[in-house]
């Protein structure tokens, strides 16, 4: 009896580890590893969370950037992201437009990786709407991290059907310099 019960005790055990996920830092190279964690250990996205404020075109545009553990179901793995969220402000004090009231996990903006050979000192990020698409580029201007290059690059696509999009893509298309508020 008192065996059985230990090799259920054991077996019992083992299953609990497997079961378990696999925890390895955020930027490891190659194929996504299912039922993985793909963690920020060293706190690279850090610097970048805050709200920024930058002028371009004479408005003002804000985004804030907050780290979440985003689930891929397709590849069933989880990774720590940054999603940005932003307004723009005429020169008259007007929001022309706003993200903050989207949930993280559907926010227009989430981050990709850093750039290779950068040193993890520039970030990519994908903007996503419904029919246009870029890429964002943000380095650090300076060794306090309190100013930031924000880059954009659009993917214009081809759209047989632009009834449910947006009349301009409100992105800032460009480059600017951004504020650590």
């Amino acid at each position: 009896m008192r065996t059985t019960l230990l090799f259920f005790g054991v077996l019992l055990s083992f299953l609990s580890c497997k079961a378990q996920q696999q925890i390895i830092p955020l930027e490891t190279k190659g194929f996504p590893v299912e039922n993985t964690y793909y963690k920020d250990l060293d706190n690279e996205l850090n610097p970048f969370e805050a709200t920024w404020q930058g002028v371009f075109n004479n408005q003002t545009f804000n985004v804030t950037f907050t780290k979440y553990m985003d689930y891929n179901s397709t590849g069933n793995y989880y990774k720590d992201r940054l999603a940005g969220k932003y307004k723009m402000i005429d020169a008259n004090g007007v929001q022309l437009y706003s993200t903050y009231n989207v949930p993280d996990d559907k926010a227009k903006v989430i981050s990709l990786g850093f750039v290779e050979g950068t040193n993890k000192t520039k970030l990519r990020l994908l903007f996503g709407d419904l029919c246009i698409d870029g890429e964002i580029h943000l380095s650090f201007e300076n060794t306090q991290k309190t100013q930031m290059r924000w880059k954009y690059f659009t993917k214009q696509e081809i759209v047989v059907d632009d009834s449910d999009c947006v009349l301009y893509n409100e992105m800032p298309r460009g480059e600017f310099i951004l504020q650590k508020q």
